[in-house]
C-alpha cells in the first residue's frame, strides 16, 4: 500500500524534476512548498504566498490528482502551470512580468516556450472530458 508519505514525497520529486528541466535558467528564489491540498472540484492547483512572498511560496495541488486513474500527464500539467505562476512572479518573490496571471494566455505561451503543447493539449482534453464525472464518482467513495 502507498502511504501519504510515499506521495508526498513523489510530489516534491516530480516538482523538483519540472522544475530542473524547465526552470534552471531563474532558479528558487525563496522556500517553495509544494503540497497535496483540498480535493476541490473547481480548481486543480494554486499558488499563495506564504506569510509573505519574500520568505516563501506555497504550491497545491488537488488531492484528487493522486488517483492512479489520472494519467501523470495531467499532475505534470498542473505543476507546471502552477510553477509557471510562481516563475512569473504570481505568489513568489519573482519579479512580477504581468499584471494579470492568466490574462493574454501568458501561462500557456510560457508552457509553450518549454515545448508543453502536446502535453497541455492532452491534459486540458482529459480534463475537459473526464473532470467532472471523476470527482462526482471520487466524492462518492
Amino acid at each position: 500500500m502507498v502511504s501519504s508519505q510515499d506521495f508526498d514525497k513523489f510530489l516534491a520529486a516530480r516538482a523538483a524534476a519540472l522544475v530542473r528541466e524547465n526552470f534552471s535558467d531563474r532558479g528558487i528564489t525563496n522556500l517553495l512548498v509544494v503540497k497535496w491540498g483540498g480535493k476541490w472540484r473547481g480548481k486543480l492547483g494554486h499558488i499563495r504566498p506564504l506569510e509573505n512572498a519574500e520568505y516563501g511560496s506555497v504550491i497545491e495541488i488537488n488531492s484528487l490528482l493522486k488517483s492512479l486513474e489520472v494519467p501523470e500527464y495531467v499532475l505534470d500539467y498542473v505543476l507546471m502551470h502552477e510553477l509557471t505562476h510562481y516563475f512569473q512572479g504570481f505568489g513568489s518573490n519573482h519579479t512580477r512580468k504581468h499584471k494579470h496571471p492568466h490574462k493574454g494566455k501568458i501561462v500557456e505561451k510560457e508552457l509553450a516556450r518549454h515545448g508543453w503543447e502536446e502535453i497541455t493539449q492532452k491534459a486540458e482534453k482529459w480534463i475537459k472530458e473526464n473532470w467532472k464525472d471523476f470527482f462526482k464518482n471520487s466524492r462518492m467513495n
